[in-house]
């Protein structure tokens, strides 16, 4: 095989590679793509997904300041009075370092919340981690917003 036959390959083999990594999500969208399976495994109330996408040590910090656990997460899910139809995000933006992201956003959530009717409107800090290849939901916090 000639000199140029070689780096045609070569060539061939590099373009190829980078076709195939601008079709890679980025990580930024990795984390939206688990921010709405997060929303789907809580208005589906699915608890092998919603256990999923959590990391084993979570911990939610919610707009009345309870502070529940992934354990805690996976009973609430299950609860009779608690279902949520809809969460509709919006101002969501992304920081990603390394390993980690932080993910802000406004969230107004409708549904039912301990057999009462709900339509809230909070602001979250969402903390993610890649563990493993994968990103999970380490930390949360939101607080009310009272005039959205």
């Amino acid at each position: 095989m000639t000199v140029k036959l070689k780096l045609l390959g070569i060539m061939l083999l590099l373009l190829q590679s980078w076709d195939l990594a601008a079709q890679l999500p980025t990580a930024e969208q990795q984390i939206q793509e688990a921010s709405k399976v997060y929303e789907q495994a809580l208005t589906q109330k699915n608890e092998p997904l919603l256990k999923s996408i959590l990391a084993d040590n979570f911990i939610l910090t919610t707009a009345s300041g309870k502070v529940l656990t992934k354990k805690d997460m996976m009973l609430n899910l299950s609860k009779e009075g608690t279902k949520y139809d809809k969460f509709e995000s919006s101002e969501v933006k992304i920081s990603i370092l390394n390993e980690a992201a932080i993910e802000t956003g406004k969230v107004h959530t409708v549904g039912i919340r301990d057999g009462k009717k709900i339509a809230e409107t909070t602001r979250y800090t969402d903390f993610w981690v890649k563990i493993k290849g994968k990103w999970l939901l380490l930390a949360e916090h939101s607080s009310f917003i009272t005039n959205p």
